[in-house]
């Protein structure tokens, strides 16, 4: 009985080895990366900020989030090479002008980069978050 236990355990290797096994001149090519696939830029803020004026966030000239102390934000944008800026936002007292420069991101795709709105007296500038 243990001899008929160790023929049985045996072609079940042998088949489940030829199961992985290519034919000759066919060689496993890992799938290539989908260079269409949306980058993730993930935004926050911080709560000690020393003004409770709101931060509109900038993608490409174009205003995609207004974000007050302490709050964050998670944006699927196309992977490539984006514009990103920060500025105070022109409503109520805070009475921003829109970004002063900006600054260049590459995404590649699946990738997802975070970054943390700093508000300074004068100023308010992104910086990277490094994992």
């Amino acid at each position: 009985m243990r001899y008929s236990a160790l023929i049985a355990l045996t072609i079940c290797s042998l088949g489940a080895q030829a199961g992985d096994a290519l034919p000759a001149g066919i060689e496993k090519v890992p799938a290539a990366p989908v260079t269409e696939a949306p980058g993730r830029l993930m935004v926050s803020r911080d709560s000690n900020a020393p003004n409770a004026c709101d931060v509109e966030l900038y993608v490409n000239q174009q205003v995609v989030a207004k974000l007050g102390p302490g709050e964050h934000t998670s944006l699927d944008l196309p992977s490539g090479e984006l514009s990103v800026a920060v500025a105070l936002s022109p409503d109520g007292y805070c009475g921003g002008r829109g970004p002063d420069a900006s600054q260049s991101v590459l995404l590649r795709p699946g990738e997802t980069r975070q970054f943390a709105i700093m508000v300074e007296p004068q100023q308010v500038f992104l910086t990277p978050l490094i994992d």
